[in-house]
């Protein structure tokens, strides 16, 4: 049986905090590995917000394109070891965002978002049943970007999986970490970097 691989030169330790929330969330939690350039690879992982995260680290992967279960790579990145485990092409669930293209549309300040997760999440105790928040609170929009003609609805799955996933500095950040998330758009896609790592929705109705 083939082992996927993963050699990280640097940025460990931030693809190993993305990954220990995604698994926390989602212990079946799929990553895909993407050779961005020749020095950087982008990791990204599947969130039960149908919302696709990512992080960069600098390194090389062993097959482009591999998909492997989050938790093993997890394991591997804390191992500090290159070999991951089995492929998991099959599990993951459509296409990756496309990897340049992107136009920038506005910024938005941290607090903005908390202010939005927070109310998310009183509303989400109030209504959630046996099966978690409702899906119209995760549809619902809270906020229109628009900038040279391009609009695009930010919806509260995209803040939910920014803040779940430890992508948004806490109070206690260093200051010379970013303290705003930019939101761009390319086709389908919508594109929230935040300073700690990346979330994708896509706009049609299945998730890629």
């Amino acid at each position: 049986m083939s082992t996927e691989t993963l050699h990280i030169e640097s940025g460990a330790q931030g693809l190993q905090a993305l990954l220990a929330r995604a698994v926390g969330l989602d212990a079946q939690a799929i990553a895909r590995l993407r050779q961005y350039d020749p020095e950087t690879v982008e990791v990204f992982v599947t969130t039960p917000f149908e919302v696709v995260a990512a992080r960069r680290v600098a390194g090389t992967v062993g097959r482009d394109g591999a998909s492997v279960s989050a938790k093993d790579l997890l394991d591997t990145v804390k191992d500090g070891r290159d070999e991951i485990g089995a492929p998991r092409d099959a599990s993951w669930p459509g296409a990756l965002p496309p990897a340049s293209g992107f136009q920038l549309l506005d910024t938005l300040p941290v607090h903005v978002v908390r202010d939005l997760a927070d109310k998310g999440q009183a509303l989400a105790r109030q209504f959630s049943g046996p099966a978690g928040p409702p899906s119209s609170l995760m549809k619902q929009t809270v906020l229109t970007v628009e900038a040279d003609g391009t609009s695009v609805d930010i919806p509260m799955r995209l803040i939910f999986a920014c803040t779940n996933l430890g992508l948004i500095p806490g109070f206690s950040a260093p200051m010379n970490i970013p303290r705003h998330l930019r939101v761009a758009a390319l086709g389908r896609w919508v594109r929230v970097d935040a300073p700690f790592g990346s979330v994708y929705h896509s706009s049609r109705l299945s998730l890629f």
